[in-house]
Order: structure tokens, then sequence, then C-alpha cells
């Protein structure tokens, strides 16, 4: 038995020292795991950096190759607007000026046909009043022939007249008829 234990024991020390390289070897493992995983984080890292820079490269080189072209778009767009801005202002001031010419033709308008209803104002006035004058001495007149008496004398118009009625002071032909009190009267 005594051979047991020191075969056992030799195992047992065979093992231990077999279990210490095992994890010698681990650490070592893992050391170098460790220094492979730090360079594979230096590597992606470099890798990033220099994707980034080669992103921003072409980024670069997209936008010099399309930057020019929008820039003379955008002037280009800029001149039409500036052109349109022009014509605008040219457009607005030929408006203005016939609105002014259109503005002075309607007062000029309005003021003659203001003339020209004034003057048809005045002729009709003017008309009405001579015809009122007229009305007024046709009224007289027929007032008048109320009491003269018209008939006819062999087949000519003639009319009888008092002798006692007042005569005209400028032709004595004529005598003068006062209307208003129902016959003549000398005056």
């Amino acid at each position: 038995m005594e051979e047991f234990v020191t075969n056992s024991a030799l195992l047992a020390g065979h093992l231990t020292q077999q279990c210490e390289k095992a994890i010698a070897d681990q650490k070592q493992s893992a050391a170098e795991l460790k220094n492979a995983a730090v360079q594979i984080g230096q590597g992606v890292a470099s890798g990033r950096a220099e994707l980034v820079q080669s992103v921003r490269s072409a980024v670069r080189e997209a936008l010099s190759q399309e930057i020019p072209p929008a820039v003379e778009a955008i002037s280009e767009s800029g001149d039409r607007l500036r052109q349109l801005a022009d014509q605008l202002q040219r457009e607005q001031v030929s408006a203005a000026s016939r609105v002014g010419a259109l503005a002075w033709k309607s007062l000029v308008a309005i003021t003659l046909a203001s003339v020209v209803i004034i003057g048809a104002t005045a002729y009709t006035a003017w008309n009405n009043v001579q015809r009122a004058k007229r009305a007024q001495v046709d009224a007289q007149v027929l007032e008048a022939l109320q009491h003269v008496a018209i008939t006819s004398c062999d087949g000519r118009p003639c009319v009888k007249l008092a002798n006692d009625q007042q005569r005209w002071t400028k032709n004595n032909d004529y005598l003068l008829v006062d209307g208003g009190s129902g016959k003549p009267t000398a005056k």
C-alpha cells in the first residue's frame, strides 16, 4: 500500500505540475489574447481612422466636383432673379406712368363732362325762363281776349272795342285792356 500512496503522491505531484503548467499556459494564452485584442483594437481604431479619412477624402472629392456646378447654378439663378427684379421694376414704373396718365385723362374727361352738363343745365334754365316769360305774356293776352270780342266782319276778322278804353301812349291805334276788373277801364 505504501507503493500505492507513493504512486498516488507522485501522480498527484505530476497532476499538480500539469495543472500549474496548464494554468501558466492559460495565463500566457490570456495575455496573448489580451495583446491580440489590444492589437486588433488598435488595428480597428487605425482602420476606423483610415476609413474616416477615406470617407472625408471621398466626400471632399465628391463635393469638389459638385460644388462648382452648384455655385454656378446658384449664380445663374441669382442673375435671373436680378433680371426679373429689374424687369418688374421697369413694369412698375411703366404701370405707374400709365396710371398717372389715366388719372389725368379721367380728370380731364370729368371736367369736360361737368362743363357740358353745367352748360346744358344753364341753357335749359335760360330756355325755361324764356318760355315762362312767353307763357306769362300769352296768359296776359288770353286774359285780355276775354274782354274783347273777336268776330268776322264781311269775311274778315275784326275786333269790337269800347271807345272809352285807354290807349297805348306810343301808338293810339292800340287800346290797353285791363283784365282784372272785368271790363275795360281808361287810365
